[in-house]
């Protein structure tokens, strides 16, 4: 998986465990695409500040999900989820209240 798709799913994840200071500095940094000087310049801090923080927070963000696995079990869920809703087609079965639950536990 590539990374930055990978940081943005653990964020997602584990975001609330974050301080305010890590999330604003990723979400420039990974969903605004801010370059580090321009976050440098916007937080008022340096360059290598930024890039300190940046790379810390993937690195905790990646032992969250070796630690917690939430990630993980997330993806796995919705592969089993595809592959039931292929059997499903597969066997011709259409109903609108299983589909129902299956999108709610995506």
């Amino acid at each position: 998986m590539d990374k930055a798709v990978q940081a943005h799913l653990l964020y997602d994840c584990y975001s609330s465990m974050l301080t305010e200071r890590q999330r604003e500095t990723f979400e420039l940094h990974y969903f605004e695409d801010f370059s580090l000087a321009e976050i440098a310049d916007r937080l008022s801090i340096s360059r290598q500040a930024v890039h300190d923080i940046v790379h810390r927070t993937v690195s905790q963000l990646t032992d969250f999900e070796d630690k917690l696995h939430l990630l993980d079990s997330l993806l796995k869920r919705h592969d089993t989820l595809q592959k039931l809703q292929a059997r499903l087609t597969y066997l011709g079965i259409h109903d609108d209240p299983i589909n129902q639950l299956m999108n709610e536990l995506l």
